[in-house]
């Protein structure tokens, strides 16, 4: 992955920039909230985002012996866990028959008349 290096000035320059914008965006906030509490709107606090479950393949650690090892987080279960849940409860699920598609079949006796011949001029 390419990497960008800015100069002490940039760095510094780039940091009050976005402080002041942050200043900006909660004096807006502020704002907003008192219009709407002179509207007699209820300010509803925002709700914290639950932990989402990260993706994709385990990391691996080394070990203290050299070893390394997948790393599962402690809440989580892995599909090993639920194949050994799954025996306990005394296996998988039976599949349920599946219903027959019932086709209509066509009659070989008494069919429409052919159509008649075209007339050349």
């Amino acid at each position: 992955m390419k990497s960008i290096k800015f100069s002490e000035s940039e760095l510094e320059f780039l940091k009050n920039h976005y402080e002041l914008e942050l200043i900006e965006a909660e004096s807006y906030i502020s704002e907003i909230k008192n219009i709407l509490k002179k509207l007699g709107a209820e300010i509803k606090a925002a709700e914290p985002e639950k932990p989402r479950k990260k993706r994709g393949r385990p990391r691996k650690v080394k070990d203290e012996g050299g070893e390394t090892k997948n790393v599962i987080a402690r809440n989580e279960v892995t599909k090993q866990d639920e194949r050994q849940g799954m025996k306990a409860e005394g296996g998988r699920k039976k599949k349920t028959a599946r219903r027959k598609k019932t086709t209509l079949k066509r009659s070989t006796g008494a069919s429409l008349p052919p159509p008649p011949p075209i007339a050349e001029s």
